[in-house]
């Protein structure tokens, strides 16, 4: 009854107990739902409502009408269309339908019901368009003589607003004031007011920023305050600005320069200068440069207050502040998170403690008692892959990104950071030029292995003397052998060995040390090669399981999986001291739908049964079991976000 796709959509109904949620597919759902259990104790939150088979590719945006009772969603479709429902439990889709009609061929970024007039406003790329439903359609079935339309006629009116002498450019936000007026903001950083689907006042709201004197400011956010009858705007300035749009005079257009906000307040101040503000062009052709020109990361993309006065900003970073205009304190946070693609993953092998790294160019280590954020790093350039150092001194981290034309010139470079204040501790020699997929300190600590999409594998030595003068990673040795761009690596317990996947689903070992014949004790020489004879390593033992593809893992892949479905696993680590267990009982993995699985170790038998967790949107990039296995970490693709998950013994998985 769920989704089972990424949730694309999502408003409150107006009594703020139910909610609305679309996805993306190709038959999308909207979904309502209760926000409370539907008993007590319980964690499920019942369906009310279902409503599918109208839209196609995704549902992009979903509004409650004032009452509650009409609900409006706009598809993905080439014509964006807007259907309107009057939703109820346990109602056929005909019965809830009352009408659609199109909405644009092009990007709508927000579509709302007007609370005042019921009417529904659709805002994007150079259009503005007003949507309603028609007079009589209520009162008596289409196919009635009472009827005042025809049953084959549209029940909904739809009307484009008109823009005046300023010209058509895109909206970006829209707000609506108790008396039924429309604000928008738009790319040209101006708020314009709508009074019956026209333009009639224009005020400059967030002008042209220093830095980029010829690009202009976009109007990123909008709320108006019912309560006090303001405006507040927020824009790619990372500035917040109160208004009364009230004093905005329609007939006096000479006075529209002249408009100042009430209040302003500076959020730059409080948010961490060296994140990514959004692009300040909507074109797909600044996205593609390696550096495009943006915004500040104080940015807002939603904003919503209560009647006292309190605002919530959420910005375009992925971040949530409480901010009052009145206070000189600085804003409470929230949430932070990454705000790109998160695919580093590492746990911390003595303390409850993780980082995670993404193509936002952050580190960031989280606390995992407390649940919270206890460090972040800003590096130049978007990262891969980290790993802790097995003493939990340093931190690894692997550059490079999977947006193609926005790569970087920090492709394939590693650093090595201090665990404790991320500060830097070596740079190695920058040799490869394709991003760093996978990096693992060997368990003594006396190595690290460097897996690239160029196919090689890079070992170097670490210093042995921390950080002393002239101290540095030593390239020795340089692994050749996969057809394909490697995607994750493992050494073996003794750090003699090591085990790699690739891209063409290859899974190869690597010898570092040869036994020297004859010897007792057997002494070893230094002779990096790949081992061909598989049989040969039958007997290793894996300090680590990120590896998805190997013998003790045949079980883990479904039916019809084409290798590329799981993204990443993980098996649980042998505990100090646990001497009578001679392997690890617990593998995890995270794949491209959303899901997070849990098997038994080893998994031999095809298809084995599983135990299996949603949450994610797709796809589940990378998963690790911390020290103590009694949590399992999880990060997202496209959500951008980074799961906690208690580990808990059950019935016969647990023996």
């Amino acid at each position: 009854m769920g989704h089972d796709d990424d949730i694309t959509a999502l408003d409150m109904h107006p009594q703020k107990v139910l909610v609305c949620t679309g996805q993306m597919g190709k038959d999308p759902k909207v979904l309502v739902w209760s926000s409370v259990p539907d008993r007590k104790g319980s964690r499920n939150l019942p369906c009310l409502c279902k409503i599918s088979g109208d839209h196609r590719r995704a549902v992009i945006g979903v509004s409650f009408s004032s009452s509650g009772e009409y609900l409006a969603t706009m598809g993905k479709d080439n014509n964006r269309t807007v259907f309107i429902y009057k939703w109820g439990k346990d109602k056929k889709l005909e019965d809830m339908r009352v009408g659609f009609d199109k909405g644009h061929n092009d990007d709508v970024y927000q579509i709302a019901y007007n609370p005042v007039t019921d009417h529904i406003v659709a805002v994007g790329r150079k259009f503005i368009r007003f949507f309603g439903i028609k007079e009589g359609v209520e009162e008596a079935p289409g196919d009635s003589k009472d009827a005042k339309i025809s049953a084959h006629e549209s029940k909904i009116w739809a009307k484009k607003g008109v823009f005046g002498k300023v010209g058509a450019c895109d909206l970006m936000a829209v707000a609506f004031g108790t008396d039924g007026v429309t604000y928008c903001g738009s790319a040209t950083g101006y708020i314009f007011r709508f009074a019956e689907q026209a333009m009639d006042v224009a005020v400059l709201a967030h002008p042209v920023m220093a830095e980029h004197s010829r690009e202009q400011c976009k109007v990123t956010a909008l709320w108006y305050d019912p309560w006090k009858h303001v405006l507040v705007s927020s824009g790619d300035d990372g500035w917040l600005h109160l208004w009364e749009p009230h004093t905005w005079d329609p007939h006096a257009p000479k006075q529209w320069p002249n408009y100042k906000p009430l209040k302003s307040y500076d959020l730059n101040q409080w948010v961490t200068p060296e994140l990514q503000g959004p692009p300040l062009k909507n074109d797909d052709g600044e996205l593609e440069k390696a550096h495009p020109k943006r915004g500040r990361p104080a940015a807002a993309h939603s904003l919503c207050g209560d009647e006292k006065g309190n605002l919530l900003v959420g910005t375009v970073c992925n971040e949530i502040y409480e901010v009052t205009f009145d206070s000189a304190e600085a804003p409470f946070c929230y949430v932070q998170g990454h705000y790109e693609e998160t695919w580093g993953l590492a746990t911390h092998p003595r303390k409850q403690e993780f980082c995670t790294a993404a193509e936002d160019m952050t580190l960031r280590v989280w606390d995992l008692d407390n649940r919270s954020l206890r460090a972040m790093a800003k590096i130049d350039g978007p990262i891969r892959c980290v790993c802790y150092s097995p003493d939990g001194q340093y931190i690894a981290v692997g550059l490079g990104s999977s947006k193609g034309k926005a790569k970087g010139t920090t492709e394939g470079k590693w650093l090595v950071l201090e665990s404790e204040d991320l500060g830097l501790a070596f740079e190695p020699d920058h040799t490869r030029h394709e991003r760093v997929a996978d990096l693992k300190f060997s368990p003594d600590g006396r190595w690290i292995a460097v897996g690239n999409a160029d196919n090689f594998i890079d070992v170097y030595e670490a210093p042995q003397g921390g950080k002393a003068e002239g101290a540095k990673f030593r390239k020795v040795a340089e692994l050749r052998g996969h057809s394909s761009f490697v995607t994750h690596l493992d050494w073996s317990t003794d750090s003699r060995s090591l085990q790699s996947n690739c891209g063409a689903h290859e899974l190869l070992y690597w010898q570092l040390w040869d036994t020297v014949p004859g010897t007792k004790p057997p002494q070893y020489r230094w002779r990096p090669h790949q081992e061909k004879t598989s049989s040969t390593m039958r007997n290793a033992k894996w300090a680590t399981q990120s590896c998805t593809f190997g013998w003790a893992l045949r079980g883990i892949w479904p039916e019809g999986a084409d290798g590329t479905d799981i993204n990443a696993c993980a098996r649980t680590n042998r505990k100090p001291g646990d001497e009578a267990v001679t392997e690890p009982c617990l593998v995890a993995t995270a794949d491209d739908y959303g899901k997070v699985k849990l098997f038994r170790y080893p998994c031999i038998v095809p298809r084995a049964a599983c135990r299996v967790y949603g949450g994610h949107s797709s796809h589940v990039t990378n998963i690790s079991f911390t020290w103590s296995n009694d949590r399992v970490i999880t990060t997202g693709g496209s959500d951008c976000a980074v799961f906690q998950w208690k580990v808990e013994t059950e019935g016969a998985l647990g023996k």
